[in-house]
């Protein structure tokens, strides 16, 4: 009975229980996220460069990411940031520019208001100006270069690059450059004074106000480069007079002592690419700026071509007796140096040491300094130097290198004051036409 009883009440629970119904389920829509923008600093006219944060809030879920868009655009971009640095046009005085954004939930609903911010943009157009100390000379060959900067409230990261051109083009005839590249380097630039105009260029594409640099510009004539490094008239004159009296004005004369360009890309150009075979160059007693220019003339003699430098300065930028210069020995065919900054006294004589060179007499009450030295074995001494208290021994002060067929003639003395006896001049020819190959 009493198992009866039990089954008979259990089937009553059953029976009860599935009398009972489920609530009805009432499906609940997806809530869309709200967006909001927030614009660092107030919000008046504003520079070009924004930095904007945005961000949004889902109630029943959460914020995947993000759509925006400018000014109604058909472009409209998706991002997971929060914040990004926009550059905004600004070519007029003031423009004005709207960004809408949309923050996305994770069931893929959009806000279907967003967040709406209009900026006033007022662009401040950069600067641009040349590298201090880096202009080209006030006169140069067809080849100079120029190093602009640009700098902008903005940020300088804002100069994209720099327009530029020279006066003897056409107006429409505007180059550009890229910020990081800084400097143009301008070949085969005709005879006659010019000018060069360059504008800065922002990321918005204001431009700054143009800055200008005049100089003028000599041309190539022949194949003789005569190098003026010395401030001496008396210099100046004697080898002026040479030239014009044998080739007639076919060098090309160019004064440097002042200084070299300081573009390193202008030394080398006047050297090694403007056409010329021949370079005379001569210095100062006790300055000179033919070592600067040392890596572009070990270009120039390594293509055989010929060098007749007349300087009492350079050993001293070459030499050091615990550690000379390589190019001194390579180069110059100067082994070491065993009479430094010297002096001699007028009447005395250079006396030869090569067939077709006669005895040089020093003409100057006194010539201050000079260096005496031994030569390398691939060198051949053309002159030696007398006896005198100053130094021991006879060292030389002239050679050639090599023997046949030079590349080199280095005078360490000032051969314009040499002339004592009226045939430094027939030397000098000497030199050009016989050693050196010079036959125009």
């Amino acid at each position: 009975m009493k198992k009866i009883a039990s089954a008979l009440f259990f089937m009553g629970i059953v029976i009860f229980s599935s009398c009972i119904k489920k609530p009805t389920e009432i499906p609940v829509e997806n809530i869309p996220p709200d967006t909001h923008i927030f614009v660092e600093g107030t919000v008046d006219t504003v520079p070009a460069k924004q930095v904007i944060h945005w961000w949004g809030n889902d109630p029943d879920g959460y914020v995947v990411g993000y759509y925006y868009n400018w000014d109604d655009s058909p472009d409209t971009i998706f991002t997971t940031l929060k914040v990004d640095t926009f550059t905004l046009q600004a070519s007029d005085t003031i423009n004005f520019h709207t960004l809408k954004v949309w923050a996305l939930d994770n069931e893929n609903a959009w806000d279907p208001t967003p967040a709406v911010l209009t900026i006033p943009v007022k662009n401040s157009p950069p600067t641009v100006e040349f590298v201090r100390n880096t202009l080209p000379p006030d006169t140069t060959l067809p080849v100079a270069t120029f190093y602009f900067e640009g700098h902008d409230i903005d940020g300088d990261q804002s100069v994209v690059g720099f327009y530029w051109r020279l006066d003897f083009e056409d107006d429409t005839v505007i180059h550009f450059i890229e910020r990081d590249t800084g400097y143009v380097t301008i070949r085969n630039i005709p005879e006659g004074e010019r000018t060069i105009t360059v504008w800065a260029v922002d990321e918005s594409h204001a431009l700054s106000d143009s800055i200008t640099h005049t100089w003028y510009v000599i041309p190539v004539v022949g194949d003789i480069l005569f190098l003026d490094d010395n401030t001496s008239s008396q210099a100046d004159n004697f080898y002026r007079q040479i030239m014009d009296n044998n080739f007639f004005g076919q060098y090309t004369y160019y004064r440097i002592e002042y200084g070299l360009p300081y573009s390193p890309f202008d030394v080398n150009a006047i050297i090694n690419e403007l056409g010329f075979n021949y370079i005379i160059w001569y210095t100062g007693d006790d300055y000179e700026h033919f070592s600067y220019a040392q890596k572009y003339i070990e270009t120039y003699l390594s293509n055989h071509k010929k060098l007749f430098l007349i300087s009492p300065a350079c050993l001293n930028s070459f030499y050091n007796p615990e550690n000379p210069s390589p190019f001194m020995s390579q180069f110059l065919g100067v082994d070491t140096v065993t009479a430094w900054d010297k002096f001699i006294l007028k009447g005395y004589n250079i006396i030869p040491q090569a067939s077709g060179y006669d005895t040089l007499e020093v003409q100057l009450s006194l010539i201050s300094k000079f260096d005496g030295f031994e030569v390398t074995p691939d060198a051949t001494p053309l002159y030696r130097l007398p006896d005198f208290t100053a130094w021991q021994g006879n060292p030389v002060c002239a050679l050639k290198k090599p023997d046949q067929n030079p590349d080199l003639v280095f005078f360490s003395i000032q051969f314009h004051a040499l002339d004592g006896r009226g045939n430094a001049e027939s030397i000098f020819l000497h030199i050009l036409r016989d050693e050196l190959g010079y036959t125009k």
